[in-house]
């Protein structure tokens, strides 16, 4: 009897160092001020990036083709509390949706494809694009599928998860 109560002592403890240590991962918040214009888009390392969703212009729509722009807001040690943003952007995106392709506008007036599957170094640390997408259409872009990485040789799925398109549909 006395091992099968510390049995249960030692699970529940384990459950609660588990519980503790999930919920301080997460640790961002989903919405910059609780405003549900400010949608989290993405958190690495502390460093978290809001999509302003008030900001979004429809630059070109001419299917199959698309341009969007958004503002981005930067947040760094949002993990820690912190809500005071470092700096503030407009991502300018371009969307061909025949080929499944995304582009973003860089700092050289030179548009860059962005991956949909691949190492983060390759595919950004950040979504900003397919949120944009989103909000603006309530269509995934790359997300809902597989695509062939070439670098592993295998079909995987987009580095983010679905609660990227659960928090854009929270703030509608």
């Amino acid at each position: 009897m006395r091992t099968l109560i510390y049995m249960a002592m030692l699970l529940i403890t384990f459950m609660s160092v588990c519980f503790v240590s999930n919920a301080r991962a997460e640790g961002y918040p989903d919405y910059l001020w609780g405003n549900k214009n400010f949608i989290l888009c993405g958190a690495h390392r502390g460093y978290a990036c809001y999509v302003d969703k008030s900001s979004l212009v429809v630059e070109e729509y001419n299917p199959p083709v698309y341009k969007l722009a958004v503002r981005v807001v930067n947040v760094p040690d949002a993990d820690r509390g912190n809500v005071t943003p470092s700096d503030t952007y407009v991502c300018h995106m371009f969307y061909d949706w025949n080929e499944r392709k995304m582009y973003e506008l860089g700092h050289d007036g030179k548009w860059r494809y962005i991956y949909p599957v691949g190492p983060m170094a390759k595919t950004g640390h950040y979504f900003v694009g397919e949120m944009a997408f989103y909000i603006a259409y309530k269509m995934k872009f790359y997300g809902g599928r597989e695509w062939y990485d070439e670098e592993t040789g295998r079909l995987q799925y987009p580095n983010w998860s679905d609660s990227l398109y659960t928090l854009v549909d929270k703030a509608r």
